[in-house]
């Protein structure tokens, strides 16, 4: 691993780093949410290489990243009370909002769409490098596309062996799991992505607020079947049908359970909390420690919960379990 391509996020490292994206190039960026590949939302070039380096569909669509809400309405056909509120209410932080874009949102970020998706990141790093570049940033999860997200510097340079932008060190990421997307282009919002910002929040300011199952890529990143899986075969089973999966396979399987459990030999497990917080911080980590053991299948215990932050640990493990698209 190379490791010089990481940096601490000193003053000099973050106006490196701005200068870099001036200049076209991609960045590693810590958010509170995951780590993201950033590039300056307004040089199609550089979008470019931010879908070729992570070999994202075209269909997919990027968020913009802000430090400031005027930022975002430069994006946007219409910034209207409901766009504020919502700032005011939960930026910054996890929460991604989708509008009718402006001429400036490209087709490029959009994926063609009439609609633009756009943020402002909780993370002192990620808000320091916005101010250095002068710039809204796009910057989608900083992994090869459908793979496990990135939570950790480390994890970035395990995507992108070959490519030698670099990357801010902004530790593990403290919520672990992507922004909640909340689609205000219709009649009612609509959450396209549950994340940390929970359905029950987000109706204390939106009453009429709906949240369907999301079954494809629309408007919305990280919404196709699959998404967030690891390279190895992952199954999600509930926790009943654990021990008769093992005790019926000689070959070895990693366990991803919630609290310890013993499988015995060659079996191995990964302890997951059963706090959602803890559990959605450790997530993507998890994943990636299960993926590098020398099991051939993934068992995921499936989390008996499913309110409030629990509903987005749910969809990612969902999708992380879908079967692969045949081509």
């Amino acid at each position: 691993m190379n490791s010089d391509r990481i940096l601490e996020p000193t003053p000099e490292h973050v106006e490196r780093c701005a200068r870099h994206l001036r200049e076209g190039g991609l960045v590693g960026m810590p958010t509170e949410t995951v780590y993201g590949l950033a590039a300056d939302a307004c040089d199609q070039e550089a979008v470019r290489r931010i879908y070729r380096a992570k070999s994202r569909p075209a269909g997919n669509p990027l968020i913009v990243h802000v430090a400031r809400a005027e930022q975002a309405r430069s994006f946007c056909e219409q910034w209207d009370d409901r766009c504020q509120q919502l700032a005011d209410a939960f930026w910054p932080g996890p929460l991604t909002l989708v509008l009718k874009r402006s001429a400036l949102a490209s087709d490029s970020i959009t994926a063609g769409q009439s609609t633009v998706a756009v943020r402002s990141p909780a993370h002192d790093v990620a808000r320091a490098l916005i101010e250095a570049a002068d710039r809204a940033l796009v910057a989608p999860s900083a992994n090869q596309s459908g793979h496990v997200s990135s939570t950790t510097a480390a994890h970035v340079i395990t995507e992108f062996p070959e490519l030698e932008f670099p990357v801010l060190d902004g530790g593990m990421c403290a919520l672990g799991i992507e922004s909640t997307v909340l689609d205000l282009t219709g009649d009612h919002p609509i959450v396209l992505r549950p994340g940390a910002v929970t359905a029950r929040a987000l109706r204390n300011v939106l009453p009429d607020l709906e949240v369907p199952v999301i079954g494809e890529q629309g408007a919305s990143p990280g919404t196709a079947p699959r998404h967030y899986a690891p390279h190895t075969p992952t199954e999600l089973v509930t926790g009943g049908e654990i021990q008769d999966r093992l005790a019926g396979c000689s070959a070895p399987i990693t366990v991803l359970s919630i609290g310890p459990r013993r499988v015995g030999v060659p079996h191995a497990s990964v302890e997951m909390p059963d706090d959602p917080d803890a559990y959605a911080r450790k997530l993507y980590a998890g994943l990636r420690e299960a993926d590098e053991s020398d099991g051939s299948l993934i068992l995921i215990e499936s989390p008996p919960w499913t309110d409030g932050l629990w509903r987005a640990i749910n969809d990612r493990l969902q999708r992380a379990c879908a079967p692969p698209v045949s081509s």
